[in-house]
């Protein structure tokens, strides 16, 4: 299972739901986890930018935790894309 640890900032955001969109920068880190959890050669082709995104037949459950402490909420992903981060909270 993915664990996003966030900022209490936007762990609240999530919670509250006036956050409905998590972002992550294309790095290794997060690349490696990622390519765990979904079938390599679709990873990669979302990485090289040969595909804009990948959609899922299913619901992918991941923890979304506050920092660092023992404070999770448990949500589902839907989608992965990949996408210029000027518009986003990055």
């Amino acid at each position: 299972m993915l664990i996003f640890p966030l900022k209490k900032q936007w762990f609240e955001k999530i919670k509250s739901g006036e956050k409905t969109i998590e972002y992550r920068e294309v790095k290794p880190y997060w690349a490696k986890r990622l390519s765990s959890q979904f079938t390599t050669p679709v990873m990669e082709k979302l990485l090289n930018n040969e595909v804009p995104y990948i959609t899922f037949d299913f619901l992918l459950p991941c923890k979304l935790r506050n920092g660092y402490t023992n404070k999770y909420l448990y949500a589902c992903i839907s989608k992965i894309e990949i996408v210029n981060g000027k518009n986003t909270d990055l």
